[in-house]
């Protein structure tokens, strides 16, 4: 079991990477048979020359390409070519030509010439050569082509190879060319803020940091942060706007022609590119444009349940970038907008819960005959019929279908007779001044023996209910306003009485009421002496001075005990 799992990892690390890249010391040219060889660089513009008697066809028996990798330190490698062959010597033939052509450049050779003791004892006899000193570039598409010395006609032969790009292992963090660095990120979707760290990056020198909207090209936001390569850590916060899938961030050496290294945080946030839908009113404009490079469909539909949405006829239009218009559109709740990828299809509404409708129809009771009513804020030209329904918003019509203006911001009520409404009756009204309006069905209309139409539209517009609810309110509003005064100064009547004080007078006895004078005087506290607390809640004291016995004739023992008494009582009140 282990062996196996072994064989797979190898598998598929052989699959994702290519081969391994052998790491040489030194390039040269190298031969066997003890035949000395050497190479150099050579430029060859000669025409070849007619193969003498004797000059086999196959003088290449065979040919190898590989990339090799040549280091001088750490994270400064450089790819090389290595041409390898097998060839049947010949007198004639004094030495091979191994040349490489890229697109877009001059052929480049390397000439290899063999010692001339040794080509009789070698004739007829195979010797393998090989010679690993052409560098490349990372990702070159090459033809590599051996040729013989002289260039003989009819006996070269060539093989195409591909130098492995930067995705391969043993590139990635030892060929400068190859060394973006490493991203990582933290997300702070509160403070729309993004945490990034960068590690293994090129070293000594500065990294650069920003973030884009990625496309054919990414396309700078303005975030950008430089990081010093004196800095022991390589952070940076980048703000940004929206979470876009196209959003991410992009690092690169501060080294010419760098290779440059995208992240993209939000690539599956594909929900946030359809919002911003906008209408024009006056024109009957409905227009999208994507904040990010992508390949979608967008169909006007009209939705006819939670998650169906049935398509207009001519209503698509496929974009990549740009702006998406839908001229003369209806500004119903029931359209919609669907956008549709190679994956997924998504669904918005722009008029949905919107407190404004264009405009609508109804049924109200005329003399216990059912009218239909139609309102609007607009002057648009409807089509209704009578018809029966036959799907979500499929309708078999009638006959008498009629077209009319309505008038803005007043009632109408169209000679469309409803009398004969089956159970399955519906109203089926459009638009059409306009190029995409969605079908409205009005239906399930059933009237009571009141002449009531339970579920049907209101009878008025609002604005005709606003004109009778506005002046009520305005009376009751004016009533309560009056109680409110009328309360208030009847409290001010009542607190002054209460503050002026009055006399009070006790009659002692009916027979001495000459001699039962009293006198009362009412004593506001001085300034001060009462607190805010208590000045509010009680009223000032009011002191009582009764008169002394010896002034009161004529009184019985009875009575003055009585009058004591009294006295004595109402002082401990």
């Amino acid at each position: 079991m282990r062996s196996a799992l072994l064989m797979l990892m190898c598998l598929h690390s052989c699959v994702s990477h290519g081969y391994r890249i052998e790491n040489i010391q030194q390039c040269g040219a190298h031969c066997n048979k003890g035949l000395l060889c050497k190479s150099k660089r050579s430029f060859s513009f000669a025409r070849c020359k007619k193969p003498p008697k004797g000059l086999q066809d196959n003088v290449f028996l065979n040919m190898s390409v590989s990339t090799v990798m040549k280091c001088e330190g750490r994270q400064q490698c450089s790819p090389f070519l290595q041409v390898s062959s097998t060839l049947l010597m010949n007198e004639h033939v004094k030495g091979i030509s191994m040349c490489t052509m890229a697109a877009g450049m001059m052929e480049r050779c390397r000439t290899l010439r063999f010692p001339k003791a040794a080509l009789k004892r070698l004739s007829a006899r195979q010797v393998e050569v090989q010679d690993n000193c052409f560098e490349v570039g990372v990702g070159q598409d090459l033809r590599v082509t051996l040729k013989t010395l002289p260039e003989f006609c009819n006996s070269s032969v060539s093989k195409t190879h591909n130098v492995p790009g930067c995705s391969h292992v043993d590139l990635q963090g030892n060929v400068p060319e190859c060394i973006a660095g490493k991203i990582t990120y933290q997300l702070d979707s509160d403070r729309r803020e993004l945490s990034v760290s960068v590690t293994d990056m090129l070293e000594n020198t500065d990294y650069n940091l920003r973030l884009c909207h990625k496309g054919y090209l990414c396309r700078g936001t303005g975030a950008y942060e430089l990081l010093k390569k004196e800095d022991p850590v390589k952070n940076a916060v980048l703000q940004y706007a929206r979470p876009l899938p196209c959003l991410c961030i992009e690092g690169w050496s501060s080294v010419f022609d760098a290779p440059r290294i995208q992240v993209c945080p939000f690539k599956n946030n594909m929900e946030e590119l359809w919002s911003g839908v906008a209408f024009d009113s006056v024109q009957q404009i409905l227009s999208w444009e994507p904040a990010c490079q992508t390949e979608v469909v967008v169909t006007l539909c009209q939705k006819t349940g939670e998650s169906v949405c049935q398509n207009l006829a001519d209503a698509s239009q496929s974009v990549t970038k740009g702006k998406v218009l839908f001229s003369t559109v209806d500004p119903h709740p029931q359209l919609c907008m669907k956008f549709t990828t190679k994956t997924a299809s998504w669904i918005k509404c722009p008029f949905a819960g919107s407190n404004f409708t264009a405009w609508d129809i109804g049924v109200v009771m005329e003399n216990v005959t059912p009218r239909l009513l139609v309102t609007s804020k607009i002057r648009p030209t409807l089509s209704l019929s009578v018809c029966r329904r036959t799907g979500p918003v499929a309708c078999e019509e009638h006959n008498d279908v009629i077209t009319f203006t309505a008038v803005k911001y007043q009632s109408l009520v169209p000679n469309l007779s409803l009398s004969m409404c089956a159970p399955n009756c519906c109203i089926q009204a459009r638009r059409v001044d306009v190029k995409y309006a969605a079908i409205v069905l009005h239906c399930d209309f059933r009237f009571t023996a009141t002449g009531e139409a339970p579920g049907s539209v209101r009878s008025g517009p609002p604005w005709e209910s606003a004109c009778f609810i506005a002046p009520a309110v305005g009376v009751l509003t004016a009533l309560l306003v009056a109680i409110l005064m009328l309360g208030t100064a009847l409290t001010t009547i009542i607190v002054y009485q209460n503050q002026c004080g009055a006399k009070i007078c006790h009659d002692i006895s009916a027979s001495q009421h000459n001699a039962a004078q009293c006198s009362t005087s009412v004593h506001w506290p001085s300034p001060g002496s009462v607190n805010a607390s208590s000045a509010h809640n009680t009223l000032p004291p009011t002191h009582y001075h009764y008169p002394a016995f010896e002034d009161i004739p004529n009184l019985e023992n009875n009575e003055k005990t009585n009058l004591l008494n009294w006295v004595k009582k109402d002082s401990t009140v």
